[in-house]
């Protein structure tokens, strides 16, 4: 709020008044919440196709819970792959 002064003639005499006023700002951006809901939805949908093909088979399955089903199975087996691979390099590596 911003205090003014306006002077008021009134019968011939003039006097000074002050009034608190109110100052405008420019109202807050406000996104529609279909717009919020629509934009959600598309990013939601973009990172779906992407899981689908970074997980093998994962165009094939049936619904999103088999997506994430088969995304947690290669998950496993990935983490499988890496503890193989270090069994394996530990082995062949000699001892420092």
């Amino acid at each position: 709020m911003a205090r003014t002064k306006r002077t008021v003639n009134g019968g011939g005499a003039t006097r000074s008044v002050q009034r608190w006023t109110r100052t405008r700002t420019a109202p807050p951006v406000v996104i529609s919440k279909k717009r919020r809901d629509r934009s959600r939805k598309a990013g939601v949908g973009r990172k779906i196709k992407l899981l689908q093909e970074l997980v093998p088979n994962g165009g094939e399955s049936t619904g999103l819970d088999g997506l994430f089903r088969e995304a947690a199975n290669y998950i496993v087996c990935l983490q499988l792959q890496v503890k193989v691979m270090q069994t394996v390099l530990d082995e062949l590596s000699p001892d420092i």
